[in-house]
């Protein structure tokens, strides 16, 4: 998505400012939450990833993340033919049912 030239995009510090007003928390803890998040996001691509290489044992990444994160990561993204993403329809058939009411 682009951003119109005059608007540009809104500094860090304004949502960061939103964020700790609305939840009354510092901005440390904020930051720290975030970090720590992201930095296990990172952890746990790279484990399942070892994994499907073959480079990691199955069970040793269970023990590593959970048997739940490894069994859902082992189910795979869901396509719209089995009908698990959400809005599976597309663009072009919500545009056509617009046309037909």
């Amino acid at each position: 998505m682009r951003i119109p030239a005059e608007v540009g995009p809104r500094p860090l510090s304004d949502e960061l400012a939103f964020v700790c007003r609305t939840l009354r928390a510092d901005e440390l803890d904020i930051l720290a939450k975030a970090l720590r998040r992201g930095v296990f996001e990172i952890y746990k691509a790279v484990v399942l990833h070892e994994m499907q290489r073959g480079r990691l044992d199955p069970e040793e990444a269970r023990r590593m993340l959970g048997s739940l994160v490894v069994a859902r990561a082992g189910s795979g993204p869901r396509s719209p033919a089995r009908g698990g993403a959400r809005g599976s329809r597309g663009a072009l058939s919500r545009i056509a049912r617009r046309r037909r009411r």
